[in-house]
């Protein structure tokens, strides 16, 4: 409820900001690189490549304001753990409940993208390929938003965390496959980039797209790695609430 209040204050510059990004990204990244590479490197149009991966980016940007906010913003000028330690709800129930609500608020932003570019250009996924792509992009999100809990708990300075945070999305934007293909890497480089957890999903993904064959071990091992991380971020949490 909290976030739909806060959508509701700022729905206008929000719906701006929403419908201006993935046209940013279609016509200054998508038009250009799609007149250098017709195909990726296994054959795929670029455009069934790279849209894809505009829905993960944008929805990993709808993610990180409202996690930013409260384990970061408001922890370190002291305006929400105490309010934290009297709620009565476990510490890993409160975890879980921001990654979902961020979850469902990032994935509704990359559902609007789908159809904003089913809009300018047409969209490339089937019914099918499209739904495997929110599972898929679920999990995705539910790294990610661990990541940014761990990153908001354990970080105490704005100059870091924006550093960081700079890093990350640097990281995400070229170094998940969204836009450029692991083939384009050194041979070392692309094998630390392909195993390492948050690429995964899209991996999968785009796995499926190209065989029709979904690769369920590479799904599970992502899926255990978020349900030992939300254990950790609880501990961590607590920790934070103790001193």
């Amino acid at each position: 409820m909290r976030r739909i209040w806060s959508w509701k204050n700022r729905l206008v510059p929000s719906l701006l900001l929403l419908l201006t990004l993935p046209v940013i990204l279609f016509v200054l990244v998508g038009l250009s690189l799609n007149n250098i590479m017709r195909n990726s490197l296994s054959g795929m149009p670029f455009e069934l490549w790279v849209i894809p991966g505009f829905i993960f980016i944008i929805s990993s940007m709808g993610l990180f304001p409202l996690i930013y906010r409260d384990f970061f913003d408001l922890r370190v000028h002291r305006k929400v753990l105490a309010h934290v330690v009297l709620a009565p709800y476990r510490k890993r129930i409160m975890i879980c409940g921001y990654l979902i609500v961020s979850g469902i608020e990032a994935i509704i932003l990359g559902v609007i993208s789908i159809g904003i570019f089913s809009a300018i250009s047409s969209f490339p996924l089937s019914v099918i390929q499209t739904l495997f792509m929110i599972v898929c992009l679920s999990l995705y999100l539910l790294l990610l938003g661990n990541f940014l809990i761990s990153m908001g708990l354990l970080i105490n300075t704005v100059t870091t965390f924006s550093m960081i945070s700079f890093i990350t999305f640097i990281f995400i934007l070229f170094g998940n496959g969204f836009i450029i293909e692991f083939g384009f890497f050194p041979a070392g480089i692309a094998s630390f980039l392909k195993w390492q957890p948050i690429s995964i999903p899209f991996q999968v993904f785009q796995l499926f797209i190209n065989t029709n064959i979904i690769d369920w071990q590479m799904l599970v091992y992502p899926l255990v790695l978020v349900l030992f991380w939300v254990i950790a971020n609880t501990k961590i949490l607590k920790w934070k609430l103790r001193h």
